[in-house]
Formats: C-alpha cells, structure tokens, sequence
C-alpha cells in the first residue's frame, strides 16, 4: 500500500511539470513500472502478469493509452540496493542539471538508505544521520522529499490500530527532522471487508499547517486511489 500511493504522488508531481525521482531500496524498477501502470489504466496487477490471458477486449484496447500516459509522468527510478544519501544527492544534482526541472524525491525506505558510517552498531545514530541528509537535500534542492518508512509493531497490541508518531522506528529523529509525518491506515486490513475502500491519511505532524485526516478510496487490485 505504501508503494501504491508513493507512485500516485509520483506520477500526478510528473503530470503536473515536476520530475519525479525515485529511489527504490526495496523494489525493483520493473515492479514498481508495472505497478505504474496498473494505476493508470486501472489493470488487475494479477492479471497483468499474462494480459493476452488476463485482460479482457476493452482493457487490451486501453492497455497502449495507459502506456503513453504512463510515460508521460517522466518518473525516473533507481533501484540500486545500499545507495547512501550522498548518491542519492548527486543522483539529484545530475538529473536536475540535465532536466531544468524542479525535483519531487520519494524514497522507498528510509533505514534501507546506507549508512555514511556503516561499520557503527548505533541504529539511532544511522537513521538519525540519515534523516538529517534528507532534510539537507531538501533544502539544497529546494523540493519536497518523501521518505517512506516502518512503524514498530506495538501498533499491532492495540484495539485502535491507527499509528501514532511513537510507532515510528527510531521515531525521534525523524520526527524532529520531518516538516510533514501522515500514516495510512485502512479497517479492511484488518477486517478482511474487501467491499470497504476507504484508506485514511492521517496527518499527524504538520510543521506549516493543520493536522487531521483526509479519506481516500483504494483499490488494493489496481493500486489505484480516488477522492470517495
């Protein structure tokens, strides 16, 4: 779900003039381009797996649209396992050169990033090392930067499942170093209503705004998210 809606931010930033960058510590490029374009034209991921067999007439006539939109986004991926925040940067920089285009970077997650010092045994110092070059980036490029990222299992204990921001893995540093922290949660996770759609964002830290929650409609299948 959390690669779902990095790709429905990612593809509307390119649809919008902006260039979305990727960087997929855990996915590769074709899944995450698969997944692309199972959101754009609304495809079953399982049945995409073999489109002669699995899409019907209608969606093999859709299926060259969703392509040329799909590439219209502009999305750039890098799927490199272990790339460090100084790669990432300069990743960035080159793009940014080459392009002329003002950059939106996902990051997919953020204590898969590898370490400036990888031999220290001190997980908080990393991912707090981590979140502070992200904030840098950010600032140097003058762009957002969404890095996804785990939650503890405590969550998991609960009744009221919601995350909150002590549910963040290390949650210190980041929580410090975020402009933005919003968690996505959906009851039919948990219930097993495959009829029930509805993916709440909750915002729970907003440096410049309000905090709440906004609805959203998901489809698990396609990957695809719409205003209920």
């Amino acid at each position: 779900m959390k690669s779902d809606v990095m790709m429905h931010l990612s593809k509307n930033a390119g649809w919008s003039g902006y260039l979305p960058i990727i960087f997929s510590l855990e996915m590769s490029r074709n899944l995450l381009r698969n997944r692309l374009i199972a959101s754009v034209g609304g495809f079953n991921r399982m049945k995409m797996r073999d489109p002669n067999k699995g899409l019907d007439e209608r969606q093999k006539k859709m299926w060259p649209q969703a392509l040329q939109r799909a590439s219209e986004a502009n999305i750039e991926i890098f799927d490199g396992a272990g790339q460090t925040t100084a790669e990432i940067r300069a990743k960035i920089r080159k793009l940014v050169n080459q392009t002329k285009m003002k950059p939106v970077v996902f990051i997919d997650y953020l204590t898969l990033i590898k370490p400036a010092n990888p031999d220290s045994d001190n997980t908080h110092q990393n991912v707090g090392q981590i979140s502070k070059d992200l904030k840098s980036i950010a600032k140097e490029f003058d762009c957002p930067v969404v890095s996804l990222a785990q939650l503890s299992r405590k969550v998991e204990a609960r009744p009221d499942k919601r995350p909150m921001l002590s549910d963040l893995r290390e949650s210190g540093s980041i929580e410090e170093d975020a402009d933005t922290v919003f968690f996505l949660y959906r009851d039919s996770y948990y219930t097993g209503d495959d009829t029930d759609r509805n993916l709440e964002i909750i915002v729970a830290k907003n440096r410049n705004g309000p905090t709440g929650m906004a609805l959203s409609l998901y489809n698990k299948h396609t990957g695809e998210m719409i205003d209920p």
